[in-house]
């Protein structure tokens, strides 16, 4: 009751500072980002939508899990799984995994990104209305995702999409479908199983 009690306060503070709000929005963005973090695990289903030069590919359906570190994306072409240590990114048309250091990479995947928001980008809020509907402007002009637009009931604490700006032009759409907290998830949930994929080519980055 009392976080409750604190989100409220928060909420009305935003409404009444939008026009300099950008120590706010930081605010809010570890707000959502701890409680993401303060459970075992997240699950999410989402939309996706792709934007390169003018053209918007159709929505496609994806499924997401976030462990600490470790995290698993499962889109249409590919699926990204990393346990925190290594990456596999396996290109489903192709027959193809790529593997790689989780070290070497950077926001990884837009949905990871999620749990770094509050520490690698400037956050400024753009609107608010009074049921807590937000609008967050995200930048990190070195990162490979530049910009972000978040959407967020901040009186639910819920993200409801994000337009991804990644370096080469492209825009990410991602609308939130459903979100499931502390699933129970086997041991080896975070790994990709080769015995499963007898036949795909490994092509080993590290």
């Amino acid at each position: 009751m009392k976080t409750r009690t604190i989100i409220a306060s928060l909420v009305l503070m935003l409404m009444a500072q939008v026009a300099n709000a950008q120590d706010n929005a930081e605010a809010l963005i570890r707000i959502l980002v701890n409680q993401m973090k303060s459970h075992k695990n997240v699950e999410m289903t989402y939309q996706y939508q792709i934007n390169n030069s003018d053209v918007t590919t159709a929505p496609e359906t994806g499924k997401g899990w976030l462990q600490g570190n470790a995290y698993k994306v499962e889109m249409v072409e590919q699926e990204i799984v990393s346990d925190g240590t290594t990456i596999w990114t396996y290109l489903i048309d192709d027959g193809e995994v790529m593997i790689s250091n989780a070290e070497d990479g950077t926001d990884n995947t837009p949905l990871k990104l999620l749990t770094s928001l509050d520490e690698n980008y400037a956050a400024t809020l753009t609107t608010i209305d009074s049921q807590g509907n937000a609008t967050i402007e995200l930048a990190n002009p070195k990162g490979q995702y530049r910009r972000v637009t978040l959407r967020a009931n901040v009186s639910k604490l819920a993200i409801n999409s994000l337009d991804v700006y990644i370096d080469d032009g492209t825009k990410l759409i991602v609308t939130m479908q459903e979100m499931k907290f502390d699933q129970e998830l086997g041991d080896d949930f975070f790994t990709f199983d080769t015995k499963k994929h007898p036949k795909v080519d490994i092509i080993d980055m590290r």
